[in-house]
């Protein structure tokens, strides 16, 4: 009788699983036909690579059975390279034994899998011979030459994980990442899409103590192993050792100082360009269905950049935004605001390449929250203010200044204009002290930590120093700041337009919350842009600066600041259904639809017309919070089921699944957001766990006590369930109105609520529902 070959990955400990295994693999018949397991335990591993052992074994199986159990790394990583190879690939969990260290729902990737369940040989025996295909999910998807390295980032943005994104920059090439910041979990169909668009991949490794590791590393491990299966060339980088198994360590290139980074990163960007000198001519994708072609682009604008023109929704507030009428653009996360920034600084480059002067900055939060630690602190509240917006003005200068030297290299020894200007600001610019290498980040970082050692060097570590203007611009400032503005003014008068972009100010706030000092060091960097662009007009020359704020920060700052109302800005408040309805259409268009195509027709090529007796599109609409983001996050989500069990459209099993799936990512979204703002713990939505769908304040107050949140933050976190949505507020027609529904408008809920007392009746957003265990 004929026998196909499979292999079981599953962990080493606790070995009641491994004994499970191998007894349940003894004597399996599928289809009638005997299969021959391998197993770890099987292999020749004396005297051999065991990695090597384990993925010749891998590519010889016609499937591969994989255990989750007790999540590790070489199981993840098999599982990534057997899915690589096109390998059907069957999860399987063992009920019996309690999961330990990193679970499922935590990493992501698996629960859209999916996996079966079993609790001895027996079941387990059952569940592969109720197998009764062999096809693999589909990996093949079109290389993204425009975007062709992709990054796993690891939550906290330290200097080694700043150095390795300022190295892939210096490469030249555009990368896209995967970011737990944007989105708590990662899922299988994004993983697997994304890597196959790559030519390279770059996974970096974290060190035990740092937090989240055990996470990031089982996403790292099953990225890693999705990339060598597809051969992408890959980069896997450690900071010191630990805590790759030793089965994998050959893979690995280990870093003990930051330079070392620089190394690692440039055999990376060798096998790269040899990817593509290789590239092998793209496989045809007309067989597949228009559901599987579909590319949506990117949850986040950040991995899109290159792609978001061709289907970008232009709204009024975009518009305006172009036309300079905002100093400020302000959203909540997932509304938009990146998308802006990217289209308005690709538009206005590609106006007037030569004349023009873009300056797009995304510093790390966690470099601010250090600039505050290390001096601030030391620093009486007075001087607070004067000096981080000299430290601002100052920054943003010299990053004028290094775009023009950057842009105008070549360009300058051609233009008798410009030649004179350039060499005199190359001349202001590159002053001893200042280090000009690396991206902005690394920039700013070095010029804080100078600013730190100079204060030290004079002043010690003594509380509350008083420092007179004049002292304070001499701990500031390297370079000669009024000449440099001067020069630059000059310098402008024979360009464009210049814009200053800054997002990401708002990002990577410590887990205490926002304090005063934060928004004060937002306060100065509006008060900062907006003292240039006054010098620069006085010269006629036309300067328009834009920063991009999370809505809840800019709440705070009008409430702390005593200058409410100054700065004009632009808010991305999303309340129409058919606006986000034309946003999903122009991305489906994009896909090779006629572009007159209506919602409607665009909308059934992808998804069933009705789920559970409403509109699909309208179901979906009502759970994304009026949030571009959250809605094409949802669909993914619906999608990735759909695509994995090769459906031509997106069903109603698919939407079911999908919705968990949203759902608990959304929980942790919006729990990181509560922390940003208020300092509550990230968990706090889970005391509503089991909770009746409709509530009185009463029943939230209890509910929150009960899960230990203290007597003080009760009122302002309930404030704050209203504000994001999780909360909303049940009227006698038993119809449900959002913080959306109001137009955004807190008072207007609050005066509902005042008028109406205790009696009020309050609903949990259907979004929280699977993921809370919340039944109608």
């Amino acid at each position: 009788m004929s026998k196909y070959k499979g292999f079981f990955a599953y962990p080493a400990s606790p070995r009641e699983i491994g004994d499970v295994v191998e007894a349940a693999t003894n004597s399996v018949v599928w289809q009638g036909i005997n299969v021959r397991f391998s197993t770890w335990r099987a292999l020749d591993i004396a005297g051999h690579f065991i990695a090597e052992e384990v993925t010749n074994s891998l590519e010889s199986a016609e499937f591969v059975v994989a255990d989750l159990t007790q999540l590790n790394f070489n199981v993840t990583y098999e599982i990534g390279f057997a899915i690589g190879r096109s390998k059907r690939v069957i999860l399987v969990k063992n009920a019996s034994i309690a999961e330990a260290g990193v679970r499922i729902k935590d990493v992501g990737i698996f629960d859209t899998l999916g996996y079966e369940v079993y609790q001895n040989s027996k079941e387990l025996r059952a569940r592969i011979d109720k197998l009764n295909k062999l096809r693999p999910i589909d990996v093949a998807h079109l290389l993204n030459q425009k975007a062709p390295v992709y990054l796993v980032e690891p939550t906290h943005k330290t200097d080694w994980a700043g150095r390795i994104v300022s190295r892939i920059k210096k490469t030249g090439y555009i990368y896209r990442s995967y970011d737990p910041n944007e989105s708590p979990r990662l899922s299988a169909y994004e993983a697997i899409a994304q890597v196959s668009q790559s030519y390279g991949v770059v996974v970096p490794l974290l060190g035990d103590v740092s937090v989240d590791a055990d996470i990031h590393n089982m996403r790292a491990a099953f990225i890693a192993g999705l990339a060598h299966g597809m051969e992408k060339a890959v980069c896997i980088i450690q900071n010191c050792d630990a805590p790759v198994p030793i089965d994998y360590r050959d893979f690995v290139k280990v870093t003990y100082q930051l330079n070392d980074v620089n190394e690692v990163i440039a055999d990376f960007a060798s096998n790269v360009a040899k990817a593509f000198q290789s590239e092998e001519p793209q496989k045809k994708r007309s067989a597949l269905s228009f559901l599987k072609k579909l590319n949506l682009g990117a949850t986040s604008a950040e991995n899109e950049m290159r792609d978001l023109a061709n289907y970008y929704l232009e709204t009024e507030q975009y518009l305006q935004s172009l036309r300079g009428e905002a100093h400020l653009v302000v959203g909540r996360k997932g509304s938009g605001k990146s998308a802006i920034f990217l289209q308005i600084r690709d538009r206005e480059r590609e106006i007037d390449r030569s004349k023009n002067i873009i300056v797009d900055l995304k510093p790390d939060g966690f470099k601010l929250v250090k600039f505050k630690e290390q001096i601030l602190s030391f620093l009486q509240e007075g001087t607070y203010q004067h000096t981080i917006t000299a430290f601002w003005e100052y920054v943003l200068l010299l990053e004028i200044c290094y775009k023009i030297l950057e842009k105008d290299r070549q360009r300058h020894i051609r233009d008798h204009t410009l030649f004179e200007g350039y060499r005199e600001l190359n001349e202001l610019y590159n002053v001893e002290g200042y280090d000009v290498e690396g991206d902005f980040a690394e920039r700013m970082s070095g010029l804080m930590e100078k600013v730190y050692t100079e204060y030290q060097s004079k002043y010690g570590t003594k509380d509350g120093v008083r420092l007179s203007s004049a002292q304070v611009t001499e701990l500031l400032h390297k370079h000669d700041v009024r000449k440099l503005q001067s020069v630059l003014i000059r310098y402008m008068e024979n360009k464009g337009i210049l814009w200053l972009l800054f997002d990401n100010i708002d990002k990577g706030w410590p887990t205490t919350g926002l304090q005063h000092n934060d928004l004060l060091i937002i306060r100065a960097l509006i008060d900062a842009t907006r003292k240039i662009e006054r010098e620069f007009g006085k010269k006629s020359l036309t300067i328009h600066t834009i920063v991009f704020l999370r809505n809840d920060v800019y709440e705070l700052l009008v409430k702390e600041t005593s200058d409410r109302g100054k700065e004009a800005a632009v808010v991305l408040d999303w309340t129409d259904p058919d606006l986000l309805r034309e946003l999903v259409r122009l991305r489906i268009v994009a896909n090779g639809l006629e572009e007159n195509t209506d919602f409607r027709s665009a909308w059934l090529r992808m998804f069933t017309s009705h789920y559970k007796g409403e509109e699909t599109s309208q179901y979906l609409i009502d759970r994304c919070l009026m949030r571009p983001r959250f809605l094409l996050s949802l669909i993914n989500q619906c999608r990735s089921f759909a695509v994995n069990l090769n459906h031509d459209r997106i069903e109603e099993s698919d939407i079911k699944k999908g919705l968990t799936a949203y759902s608990s990512d959304l929980v942790r979204d919006i729990g990181y957001e509560l922390v940003d703002v208020s300092g509550v713990s990230d968990d706090t939505l889970y005391a509503f766990i089991g909770s009746k769908p409709i509530v009185t304040r009463e029943d939230i107050e209890q509910l929150l006590k009960d899960y230990e949140v203290r007597d003080e933050l009760i009122k302002p976190v309930f404030d704050l369930l209203l504000w994001y949505g999780f909360l909303g507020i049940e009227f006698e027609d038993c119809t449900r109105k959002y913080i959306y529904d109001f137009n955004y408008k807190m008072p207007l809920m609050n005066g509902i609520i005042k008028k109406n007392g205790q009696q009020l009746r309050y609903s949990i957003n259907e979004a929280f529902w699977p993921a809370l265990l919340i039944e109608e």
